[in-house]
C-alpha cells in the first residue's frame, strides 16, 4: 500500500503541471485577485471621486449623550472634515440592525455622560464598529476620528492645566503672578505626559455578528483572499486521483495491481494516499506563502489567527473531504475529458458557490444559505473563522463535523460505484 503510494507521489513530483497547478497558480490567482478587487495591503476599494472632488466616507454616529455640549461639538466636528460624511442615527439598536443587514458600513457610538466624562478628566472610549472590508477607508475614518478626539483631549488638558494653575493661585493669597508661567508649564507637561500614558479619549474598534467577535485580527485582502484560493485549488486536486487511477486503467497496470496479493481495499487506499498529503503540503505552502512571500511584494502577511492546533484539525478534514470527493469522481467518471473537463467545472462552480472568490457574509443570505450545500463553503468559513476572526476550535466543531460528513458520504457512494474489474 505504502509503495503504491510512494510510486504515485513520485510521478507528480515529475508532472511540471500538476505541480504548477497546485502550488504556483494558486499564488498567482491570490496575487491578481488582490490587485483587481483592491484589497492589497493600504489598498481600498469602492468608487473613485471625479477628479477634482474629494471623497467623503460615510460614517453613521449614533450620540448617546445628545444633550452633551462636547459630544454634540464631537459630532460637528467630523461633519467638518471634508473626507467624512456624517449622518446621525438615533437609535443605537436600529443603527446595528442597519449595520448587520450591510445597509451602512460603520458607525460611530458616543457613549451616555460621554461629556460629563471628558469634562471630569475620565477616560472615555468611542466604539467604532466597520462590517466593511475595505482597511483604507476603514483607516481613514479612524485618523479622521481620532484626529478629532485628539484635538478635543488637548483642549480639555489645557483648561485642566489653566483650572489647577487658578486653584494655586486662589489657595495662596501671597501667590506672585510673575511665577505664574514658570508654573504653568511643569504642570502642562505632566497633564500631557499622564495623556500618553492614559488617554482622555480613545477609540475601540470592532465588528458586527455577521463578522464575528472574539479577538480580532485585521481583516485584510490577504486573510480572505489566502484562504478562499486554498480551498478552490485542493479540492481541484481530487482530480489528481481520479486521473491516476484513469491513467492505470488506460495503462492496463491497474488490472495487474488487482491480482497483486494485496487486496482491492489495501490497493485502493493506496491510490488515495498521494491526494491526502499534496493537500496537506499545498496548504502548508501557501499558507507559508501567504506569511513570508506576499510581505515581499507589499501585500499584508497572513495571520494564523489565534488556534494553530484549530487549523490543523480543520487542514486533516478538508484533506480527508477533498480525498474522498476524488474517490468518486474516479468512481463516476468515464472518460479523460470527464475527469479533467467536467469534473473540473463542476468544482469551479461549487467554489463560487460555497464563497471562495467572495465571502458569502459579504453577499445576502440566500446565495450563503445555497453555499451550504458545498464542501466549500464549510471549509472557507472554518478558515475564516480561524484566520480572519480570530476564533477557536469551538467555533468550527460544525465546519469539522460537516466536512466529515461530507467525505462518508463521498467515499461510501465512491466505493460504492467504483468498479475495479473496469
Amino acid at each position: 500500500m505504502l509503495s503504491i503510494a510512494w510510486k504515485d507521489l513520485l510521478i507528480l513530483a515529475k508532472d511540471r503541471n500538476a505541480l504548477i497547478g497546485a502550488f504556483l497558480l494558486p499564488i498567482v490567482f491570490i496575487v491578481v485577485y488582490l490587485g483587481v478587487s483592491g484589497l492589497s495591503a493600504g489598498g481600498g476599494g469602492g468608487d473613485e471621486p471625479a477628479q477634482g472632488e474629494t471623497r467623503r466616507l460615510p460614517l453613521a454616529v449614533v450620540n448617546n449623550d445628545p444633550g452633551g455640549a462636547i459630544a454634540v461639538a464631537l459630532v460637528e466636528e467630523l461633519g467638518g472634515r471634508a473626507n467624512v460624511a456624517v449622518t446621525e442615527i438615533p437609535s443605537e439598536a436600529d443603527a446595528r440592525a442597519r449595520l448587520e443587514s450591510k445597509e451602512i458600513e460603520r458607525i460611530l457610538v458616543i457613549p451616555a455622560g460621554f461629556s460629563a466624562d471628558v469634562a471630569a478628566g475620565r477616560p472615555v472610549a468611542l466604539t467604532l464598529e466597520n462590517n466593511s472590508l475595505d482597511r483604507g477607508t476603514n483607516e481613514a475614518v479612524l485618523m479622521a476620528v481620532a484626529g478629532v478626539t485628539s484635538q478635543m483631549s488637548l483642549e480639555q488638558q489645557i483648561v485642566a492645566s489653566l483650572q489647577q494653575l487658578g486653584e494655586m493661585q486662589r489657595a495662596n493669597p501671597s501667590f506672585d503672578p510673575a511665577t505664574s508661567a514658570e508654573l504653568a508649564v511643569p504642570i502642562a507637561r505632566r497633564q500631557f505626559e499622564e495623556s500618553r500614558g492614559r488617554p482622555l479619549v480613545t477609540v475601540a474598534r470592532a465588528q458586527p455578528a455577521s463578522l464575528g467577535q472574539g479577538e480580532q485580527v485585521e481583516v485584510s485582502g490577504v486573510q480572505i483572499g489566502v484562504p478562499g484560493f486554498t480551498v478552490l485549488f485542493i479540492f481541484l486536486t481530487a482530480q489528481i486521483t481520479a486521473r491516476s487511477i484513469y491513467d492505470e486503467r488506460k495503462m492496463g497496470t491497474f488490472r495487474r495491481l488487482m491480482a497483486s496479493p494485496l487486496g482491492k481495499w489495501r490497493m485502493l487506499a493506496g491510490k488515495l494516499i498521494p491526494n491526502f498529503l499534496v493537500v496537506c503540503l499545498q496548504v502548508v505552502f501557501l499558507f507559508a506563502a501567504g506569511m513570508l512571500v506576499l510581505p515581499l511584494i507589499g501585500l499584508d502577511a497572513l495571520h494564523l489567527g489565534n488556534d494553530v492546533a484549530a487549523v490543523v484539525l480543520l487542514v486533516l478534514a478538508v484533506a480527508l473531504c477533498c480525498t474522498s470527493l476524488g474517490l468518486l469522481i474516479a468512481a463516476v467518471a468515464r472518460t479523460e475529458a470527464q475527469i479533467g473537463g467536467i469534473s473540473g467545472l463542476v468544482l469551479w462552480v461549487l467554489a463560487f458557490l460555497g464563497g471562495c472568490f467572495i465571502p458569502l457574509f459579504l453577499i445576502n443570505e440566500s446565495m450563503a444559505t445555497l453555499g451550504q450545500v458545498t464542501p466549500h463553503y464549510w471549509a472557507v468559513t472554518g478558515f475564516y473563522d480561524l484566520l480572519t476572526r480570530g476564533q477557536g476550535l469551538a467555533a468550527i466543531l460544525d465546519s469539522i463535523a460537516v466536512l466529515l460528513a461530507f467525505s462518508a458520504v463521498f467515499f461510501i457512494v465512491g466505493a460504492w460505484r467504483f468498479e475495479f474489474e473496469r
